[in-house]
């Protein structure tokens, strides 16, 4: 095989490479930005960050890979395809494991100030994406289900401490957040060390909840109240436990239950009778009268018992209603379902707007407990302080998405002017008779392609405008005047290339997401990237 057939195969080979690399970097990078503006959980993030981080690998060894082709190409058979198949594997090892650490040298060196920051637009951006929350300066609300509003909420925990005086701007509508992420997010209470799920969102699901535990309680009271209960764990117990003392006592005299000689049997009744009450013609090896025998000596003991409920002794005899109302009893309730210590809990509500009382009062609870967390200080986020894991896990979720999505943009438009320089070089090998070598000034024009390419793209993207780049709240969040006369020149820079990036990558997405979408779902089959939520 001529030079000239090789550099050709070896060419069509890595198009071919890199256009299936590119269908699967695009359909990531669609999926990514539909999670961004999605109620997506931690978990989601991460399988998709791990998704990211692979993609990125597989990018860096492509490129490792061309490289060695080429030198193998041009030194006649070295290095080995074995050595180019472990330099590529490597590549892609180290590349993986590189972004994670850039992600946790970029968490673990922000200030307890941004912590506080993130974690106050992580609630307001998930208000945003809801519709629960407007910010003036911005085209419209609706803008959050486009690519440009996605690509926005990507960067927006980012560029959010730009704006001035957020704090003052946020507080008057703060609890009313609050209020409503909560009411979104609770799915799971606790009774007794029993999880029980809401079904249903709102106050629908909190009935549901309630009306499960209320039987529980129900439960509970019938066996205090000595009415027998079907499936009785406890009274399944006490009957084993008896019938396998019965067992042992006749076992010491070489018999069981179903060989007890006749003319001792109504000795073993007897010995039986004093402990259980079986009726006095009860035959030893009936099981079912023995334990009915048992469930009523139970029941009968249950019925005279002080059971103490939250350290309180419910004395006997007490009407459902009245053990309910018990102090003990009501504790445990409001501790289940989350309501003030002051309010009470019915055993049953028919009144619609009883019921609402104790709905709202739940969430004003809820709110209560929360408030500190996102009215507290820089120095309560800082390490060591009160609320750092939760600035920690905070400044995480604001972090990810942008440096997945910048990732994703740059292997995207890396690979796609690889792409062309390939195609490029394809055509010039094609273009040069057999035996001869194609100028150096062709090859260097096809390299030449590459980095215009990017070059090109970035700069254009820096320039270009839409609805959200030109509003007013996106002008100020991106800022690069130097508000701070203290300010440094580094972090006067900082401030330039967190804006041009967002900027970029806000144009970038409005143009780029359809055809995404488009290989995700056509050319993928609609591959999900570990992510099975739907976009908001």
């Amino acid at each position: 095989m001529n030079v000239k057939q090789a550099q050709i195969r070896q060419l069509l080979f890595l198009i071919v490479l890199t256009v299936i690399y590119l269908s699967f970097e695009l359909g990531f990078n669609a999926r990514l930005l539909d999670v961004v503006g999605s109620r997506a959980t931690p978990h989601d993030i991460e399988e998709l960050e791990f998704f990211g981080r692979t993609l990125s690998g597989i990018a860096a060894a492509l490129v490792v890979l061309q490289l060695l082709l080429t030198r193998r190409l041009a030194t006649g058979g070295r290095p080995s395809y074995l050595k180019i198949a472990v330099a590529c594997a490597v590549t892609a090892l180290l590349v993986f494991s590189a972004i994670k650490m850039l992600v946790n040298v970029l968490v673990d060196t922000r200030d307890g100030d941004f912590r506080r920051v993130a974690t106050n637009s992580g609630l307001l951006q998930r208000s945003l994406v809801q519709g629960d929350l407007h910010l003036d300066g911005l085209v419209d609300d609706d803008v959050y289900a486009r690519p440009e509003g996605k690509a926005f909420l990507a960067v927006f925990q980012v560029l959010l401490s730009n704006i001035d005086n957020l704090d003052e701007k946020v507080e008057p509508k703060k609890r009313q957040v609050i209020r409503t992420d909560l009411q979104r997010q609770m799915k799971t209470f606790t009774f007794d060390d029993r999880e029980v799920r809401m079904t249903a969102p709102g106050i629908r699901g909190y009935h549901q909840v309630y009306t499960s535990v209320m039987q529980s309680v129900g439960e509970r009271w019938r066996q205090y109240a000595g009415v027998p209960v079907a499936n009785d764990i406890n009274l399944a117990r006490e009957q084993d436990r008896a019938w396998g003392d019965y067992r042992r006592s006749l076992s010491r005299r070489g018999w069981t239950p179903q060989n007890v000689p006749a003319r001792y049997q109504s000795r073993v009744v007897q010995d039986v009778r004093k402990r259980v009450p079986v009726p006095a013609d009860w035959q030893p090896h009936d099981r079912a009268t023995f334990n009915e025998a048992v469930a009523q000596q139970y029941w009968k003991t249950m019925r005279s018992k002080t059971v103490r409920v939250e350290g309180d002794a419910i004395p006997p005899g007490l009407s459902y209603e009245d053990f309910v109302a018990r102090p003990g009893v009501q504790r445990l309730l409001r501790q289940t379902l989350m309501v003030p210590a002051n309010m009470p809990v019915a055993p049953n509500y028919t009144d619609p707007a009883s019921f609402k009382r104790l709905y709202d009062g739940m969430l004003d609870r809820a709110v209560d407990e929360a408030m500190p967390r996102f009215s507290a200080s820089s120095a309560d986020f800082a390490r060591g302080g009160q609320h750092y894991q939760l600035g920690q896990d905070a400044a995480r979720a604001a972090i990810v998405p942008p440096v997945a999505l910048l990732c994703s943009l740059l292997g995207a438009v890396g690979h796609f002017a690889k792409l062309l320089y390939l195609i490029a070089k394809l055509i010039v090998w094609l273009r040069t008779p057999a035996g001869q070598q194609p100028r150096r000034t062709a090859t260097r024009a096809a390299g030449l392609a590459l980095v215009l390419t990017l070059v090109c793209v970035w700069t254009a993207f820096s320039f270009m405008q839409n609805g959200v780049t030109r509003s007013e709240l996106f002008q100020q969040m991106s800022r690069t005047d130097a508000s701070d006369d203290d300010e440094s020149l580094g972090q006067a820079l900082q401030r330039r290339v967190l804006a041009n990036i967002a900027h970029v990558v806000v144009v970038g997405q409005a143009y780029t997401y359809p055809f995404n979408e488009a290989v995700r779902t056509h050319v993928l089959g609609g591959l999900r990237f570990g992510y099975h939520g739907d976009p908001a």
